[in-house]
């Protein structure tokens, strides 16, 4: 399985999620370098790299900004979201009822409502987990690593 994993605004490609991706048996993660930036355009060029490296990818995995980025690619391909920030990037998001949310209740940075909108407007799975935003603990990333699998 190839994961295409877009990380948040402050995250990284060797971050706690990337890295417990790239372990699970059987797949390969890619991981851009994204920009650390709130302006349009490097949104709007962050999101020109998503598109173009999701060749062959089966999954898109986003977290937070990396989220909202994937909640907004016109792609064909499941998506997995981690407390996207669409909200805060004044995305028009892109989701299908294939598609799954995972976010705290706990989030001090994206509020949780934001997640039930979404699932609620596209049919999306919502599961809720995690201790903060990070998203970064055991459980949490089990969760991660079974909504990508899809079970």
């Amino acid at each position: 399985m190839r994961v295409l994993f877009c990380h948040g605004k402050e995250g990284n490609p060797k971050g706690n999620k990337a890295v417990a991706i790239g372990k699970m048996p059987g797949t390969t993660v890619v991981t851009p370098k994204l920009t650390n930036s709130y302006e349009r355009k490097d949104f709007v060029n962050d999101l020109g790299l998503i598109e173009a490296l999701a060749a062959g990818a089966d999954v898109l995995v986003g977290s937070s900004r990396g989220g909202a980025l994937v909640a907004n690619t016109k792609l064909n391909l499941r998506k997995v979201l981690i407390a996207p920030a669409w909200k805060r990037f004044g995305v028009e998001p892109n989701l299908t009822k294939e598609d799954i949310i995972l976010h705290s209740k706990h989030d001090d940075l994206v509020p949780y409502e934001d997640s039930v909108t979404l699932a609620e407007r596209f049919g999306c799975t919502l599961i809720e987990c995690g201790v903060n935003h990070r998203m970064s603990d055991e459980a949490t990333l089990t969760e991660i690593k079974k909504a990508i699998l899809n079970n």
